[in-house]
């Protein structure tokens, strides 16, 4: 016997209509809530305890080359009065406008007792440690040439 089947089965809902009916569920309103919410602490844990640490040693090397640079630009000024270069820091900063200031920024970016300011007739060179972990090594020779 050769019977046709109606096609009587029902049509499954869409995708969004499950979507949507799901999120009608107080229980996955819950989980979506508590997924957000854990997220957003873990995103806040990340950035203090592993970001935040990272951009305050960028910023404190970035101050420190800052430093360096105007110490380079001082070294250019001073053979120019001079006609040598500054030999040691105290000569250096005294004949800069700002050199209390500059002193200050050194310290709070720089080991200032290992700023090495060495200078003769025709070259000069600047080295410090910067106050990071790792106490980065910067060093800066000169003249390489107007700027």
């Amino acid at each position: 016997m050769n019977v046709a089947m109606e096609e009587n089965t029902p049509s499954s809902p869409s995708y969004l209509a499950k979507l949507k009916s799901s999120l009608s569920d107080p229980r996955a309103l819950l989980l979506v809530a508590l997924v957000l919410a854990v997220t957003a602490a873990g995103s806040a844990v990340y950035k203090k305890l592993y970001l935040k640490p990272i951009l305050a040693m960028a910023e404190l090397r970035y101050q420190s080359h800052m430093s360096l640079m105007r110490l380079y630009d001082l070294q250019m000024e001073y053979r120019r009065g001079h006609g040598a270069y500054a030999n040691n820091l105290d000569a250096l900063l005294a004949t800069a406008p700002d050199g209390a200031q500059l002193r200050e920024r050194l310290k709070a970016s720089m080991d200032i007792n290992t700023l090495a300011v060495i200078g003769d007739e025709d070259r000069f060179r600047l080295e410090a440690n910067v106050l990071d972990p790792q106490r980065t090594s910067v060093k800066i020779r000169g003249p390489l040439g107007e700027r």
